[in-house]
C-alpha cells in the first residue's frame, strides 16, 4: 500500500508528461469543440474556401459550362424541330417520291430564276431532289410550236405534276392538259392566258401565281429618267396573251397623261432589230421593251437598234440588263415563284388546285446602268441613286 495518500498520476509521473504535451492537445480539442456546433463549422469552411483562388476558377467554369448547355439545349430544339417539320412532311407523303416536271419557253437568266424560286418553295415544302422529289425539265427553246407536244408528252408520262413558266406555255397546258395537275408562275396575267374567270374561279386543275408589271409605275421612270418625254415605241408578240393585256393597260395609260405610245407587232425574236429601227424613225425618246417573251429573246437587237439610234433602252426584265441597255423596272420573278413551289408543294402533297385562289405576287425591282447613261448624256436622278449599277 502507497503511503501518502498521492494521485495515480503522481504515482507514475504520468501528470508530468500530461502537461509537457497538453500544447499539442489544444487544436484538437478546438477541433472537437467546433465539430460539436456543426453549422458554425460549416459557416467557417465556406468562409475560407470562398476566399481561397479554386473558388474564383469554379465559378468561371460553372458558367462556362452552363452557358454550352444552354446553347446545346437551343441548338437541340432547333434540331428537333427541323425534324419535327421533316418528319411531318414525310409523313403527309407517306414515304412516297414524287415525280414533277418543270416546262418553260426557253433558257434565259430570268427562267432560272423562276426555276430556282420553284425549287426553293418545294424544298420549304419538305420535299427535295435527290431526296424525296425528282425533277424533269423541258423548254421549248423559244417556238411556240413545241409547246403542245412538250405538255402532252408529260400529261401521259408518271409525272405527278406539271409546273409552267411564262404565258405561253400556262395557255398551252390550258388548252393541251387532260389528266395532270398544273402549277404555274412568271405569267403577267392568268387569267388572260386562260387559267380561268377569275382567282377564285379557275380551271379546277390549274392553280399559281401572276405578276403584272406596274405599266403606270413604269411610265413614271421614264419621264423622271428623260424629262420632258412626248412619245415612247415598244413592240410586242400579239400571239402573247401577256404582252396583249400589257400593251392594252399602257394605251390607257399613255394616253391619259398625254404621251404618244408608238407599238409595233413582231412574231419572232429576229424581227426585234428592224422593228426598233422602224420606231427610231417616228420621232421617239425612249425604246421600251415589256415583259414580253419574244421580246426578251431578241435583246440584243433591241440593243444594237437602240444604240445605233442613240435612244435610251428600258426594260420590265432586270435580268436582261446586263446584256446591255439603260434601266429596268419590273418585278422580282423569285418572289412569285418561291410562292408557286409552296403552291406545288402542298398539292404534291394531297392539295386540290381547284381549292387554291390563283395569287397575285408583284414585288418591284429596279436598276440603271450608269455607263449607259454616261454614253446617252442622261443625268440619273437622285432618289434612283441606290439603284445604279456600273
Amino acid at each position: 500500500m502507497v503511503q501518502g495518500g498521492g494521485s495515480s498520476l503522481h504515482k507514475w509521473g504520468l501528470k508530468d508528461r500530461v502537461s509537457e504535451l497538453a500544447p499539442y492537445f489544444r487544436p484538437l480539442r478546438r477541433m472537437i469543440g467546433i465539430m460539436s456546433r456543426p453549422q458554425e463549422l460549416a459557416t467557417k469552411v465556406m468562409r475560407a474556401f470562398a476566399e481561397s483562388p479554386i473558388w474564383s476558377v469554379l465559378k468561371r467554369l460553372t458558367m462556362g459550362l452552363a452557358l454550352i448547355a444552354l446553347l446545346s439545349s437551343i441548338l437541340l430544339i432547333s434540331d428537333l424541330a427541323h425534324r419535327g417539320a421533316t418528319s411531318a412532311a414525310n409523313a403527309s407523303a407517306g414515304g412516297r417520291k414524287f415525280k414533277a416536271a418543270i416546262v418553260y419557253y426557253a433558257h434565259s437568266v430570268s427562267n432560272e430564276f423562276c426555276v430556282n424560286g420553284l425549287l426553293d418553295g418545294l424544298k420549304a415544302s419538305g420535299l427535295e431532289q435527290g431526296k424525296n422529289l425528282e425533277i424533269v425539265r423541258a423548254d421549248a427553246q423559244g417556238e411556240m410550236i413545241n409547246i403542245p407536244a412538250i405538255l402532252q408528252n408529260y400529261d401521259s408520262s408518271d409525272v405527278d405534276l406539271i409546273m409552267t413558266i411564262s404565258t405561253p406555255c400556262l395557255a398551252g397546258a390550258c388548252n393541251n392538259l387532260k389528266h395532270k395537275k398544273v402549277v404555274f408562275t412568271c405569267v403577267s396575267d392568268p387569267i388572260a392566258a386562260g387559267a380561268g374567270k377569275s382567282r377564285f374561279d379557275h380551271s379546277p386543275f390549274v392553280t399559281g401565281v401572276g405578276s403584272f408589271p406596274p405599266v403606270s409605275h413604269m411610265l413614271d421612270f421614264m419621264q423622271k429618267l428623260v424629262p420632258g418625254l412626248r412619245a415612247v415605241g415598244t413592240m410586242y408578240n400579239p400571239a402573247e396573251a401577256n404582252s396583249v393585256k400589257e400593251q392594252a393597260v399602257a394605251r390607257e395609260v399613255f394616253q391619259k397623261r398625254g404621251i404618244r405610245l408608238e407599238q409595233i407587232a413582231v412574231s419572232g425574236s429576229n424581227e426585234v432589230l428592224q422593228a426598233v429601227q422602224i420606231l427610231a424613225g417616228r420621232d421617239i425618246q425612249v425604246v421600251w421593251l415589256p415583259a414580253d417573251n419574244t421580246g426578251i429573246q431578241g435583246y440584243e437587237g433591241a440593243v444594237k437598234g437602240a444604240k445605233d439610234a442613240r435612244l435610251p433602252l428600258i426594260t420590265d426584265i432586270c435580268s436582261a440588263l446586263s446584256r446591255g441597255g439603260l434601266a429596268c423596272l419590273g418585278v422580282g420573278m423569285q418572289y412569285s415563284s418561291l410562292l408557286a413551289g409552296k403552291m406545288a408543294g402542298r398539292v404534291l402533297l394531297g392539295e386540290n388546285p381547284k381549292d387554291m385562289p390563283i395569287e397575285e405576287v408583284a414585288v418591284e425591282e429596279m436598276s440603271i446602268s450608269r455607263g449607259n447613261a454616261a454614253e446617252l448624256g442622261i443625268s440619273i436622278p437622285a432618289e434612283f441613286g441606290r439603284s445604279v449599277r456600273p
